[in-house]
């Protein structure tokens, strides 16, 4: 297969320096601002009780974390370019820590939801240069493996974010109820921090970059624009104001496309390249990528809600339902390197297979045993559906990545984890739309197993047309 490690500047230096202690304190970064994007769903109604405020207050503390997130990814990526990947990490990470801190001990709704939002900021800053170092600082096969643990460690995070918030909330540590899923990321934190400091490398760009003021207020009003209706839309009742920002979001993304390439034509750096959206492999990877996050951020949205819901499961039984899709992702990313060296781009296939058989094993018992279904009934499901995305997000990162010149690593990343996160919020109101309106209709069995069909056929496409996500003259040379 094609890939850019011969035109990448002289890795080696920093390879040197980028042990399995420095590659391991990027992935327990990269896992805390996941972990904390999913931690939060099951412990919403003991906040909500804690301060006595409504279901749409307490969904601030969700929204508001991802929104923030999503908006600056791309910067932060430049950032990085710009100013040192590891001084990024570093103050992404501190930043984050001292956030969780002000979350745990937030006295209030107001300084809860304030503090989100810098813990988001925080994780925009950090997570892009975590791609982006691996990608400059390591060569073959060295490289495909970290992707690889960093898919695992993706999956991983969001399983063990709501077994974690379930376990936590149930426990009631101390009696700070709620408390700990914030704290915990305290001491975490800080031993990321001093490990970042000995054993990450430091990277950046080889050519210095302006910072795009423009572009940059226009991706935040396009990010914006799309993802506040879209995270509140649903427990809004969607009004006219969502529906105008959406229209806006719209109409921002054409100004953005239109003024970056203005920026690009002109000889210097736009914030979003659209060169690099022309490459074709960039965007049939982010469309794969996109439509996977879309379909599986709604899954496990749906997931979590109709098991403590309809099914009568506790919190802790719901986040323990996770567990065997956490196994068989990690499973699956640490076998993943030598299959994708075996067969490359089929990968892809090999895990939407392991998806729709998942799903299958999921539909089935829920049309059995609801609304008496047990953890023990979705085992196998959601181990094959681990195994799936642990198959699935390595083979798409990889090929996306090394389509990416070595001077835009950082903002490429950037791109690549936006996308990811815009897309994991839009599953959440397309697939939740979905699942209220079966589930008003028809019960809550027949909506959990619609939005489990809707996965599934993304799945099947993946298996079916999985080996053109290069397109054919590349997988001919895999």
């Amino acid at each position: 297969m094609t890939t850019v490690t011969a035109k990448a500047p002289p890795a080696a230096p920093a390879t040197e320096g980028f042990s399995g202690f420095g590659q391991a304190t990027l992935l327990v970064a990269a896992a805390l601002t996941t972990v904390d994007a999913f931690i939060v769903n099951v412990a919403l109604p003991s906040i909500q009780d804690s301060f006595e405020v409504s279901a749409s207050t307490s969904q601030f503390v969700v929204s508001c974390y991802g929104i923030t997130y999503a908006v600056l990814l791309v910067l932060g990526g430049r950032f990085g370019d710009r100013f040192g990947r590891r001084r990024l990490i570093q103050i992404g990470i501190t930043a984050f820590t001292l956030a969780s801190a002000a979350c745990g001990l937030a006295p209030n709704i107001g300084t809860l939801i304030a503090a989100r939002v810098v813990q988001g900021a925080a994780a925009a800053l950090l997570l892009p240069q975590v791609l982006s170092t691996i990608q400059a600082a390591l060569v073959e096969p060295a490289r495909t493996r970290a992707v690889s643990h960093y898919g695992a460690v993706g999956g991983l995070s969001a399983a063990v974010g709501q077994l974690l918030g379930g376990l936590f909330v149930w426990a009631d540590i101390a009696g700070l109820g709620w408390r700990p899923i914030f704290l915990v990321n305290v001491p975490l934190g800080v031993l990321a921090v001093l490990g970042t400091r000995r054993w990450v490398p430091e990277t950046r760009a080889q050519q210095r970059q302006g910072a795009d003021l423009g572009g940059t207020a226009l991706f935040g009003a396009f990010v914006l624009a799309l993802l506040i209706p879209l995270s509140m839309g649903r427990q809004s009742h969607w009004p006219l104001w969502c529906w105008a920002l959406l229209v806006l979001a719209a109409v921002a993304g054409v100004v953005l496309w239109r003024y970056e390439k203005g920026v690009e034509d002109g000889g210097t750096a736009p914030l979003v390249s659209p060169a690099l959206l022309r490459q074709a492999v960039m965007r049939r990877g982010l469309l794969v990528l996109g439509s996977g996050f879309l379909a599986f951020g709604g899954f496990i949205f749906v997931f979590a809600l109709a098991l403590q819901g309809g099914n009568g499961m506790d919190a802790f039984e719901s986040g323990l339902s996770m567990a065997p899709m956490a196994l068989g992702q990690f499973l699956a990313a640490v076998r993943a390197p030598k299959l994708i060296g075996r067969i490359g781009v089929r990968t892809l296939q090999a895990g939407g297979a392991a998806q729709v058989l998942g799903l299958v094993c999921l539909i089935v018992p829920a049309l059995v045993w609801w609304p008496h279904l047990r953890f023990y009934h979705l085992i196998v499901g959601m181990f094959l559906i681990g195994v799936g995305n642990g198959l699935f997000v390595p083979t798409v990162y990889r090929t996306v990545l090394s389509s990416i010149p070595p001077e835009r690593i950082g903002v490429g990343s950037g791109i690549v984890t936006t996308t990811q996160q815009t897309t994991l919020a839009l599953g959440v109101a397309l697939l939740g739309a979905v699942f209220a309106g079966v589930s008003a209709a028809s019960g809550t069995r027949a909506g959990f197993v619609a939005v489990a069909a809707a996965f599934l056929v993304v799945a099947a496409l993946f298996t079916l047309f999985g080996n053109h996500l290069q397109g054919r003259r590349e997988n001919k040379e895999a």
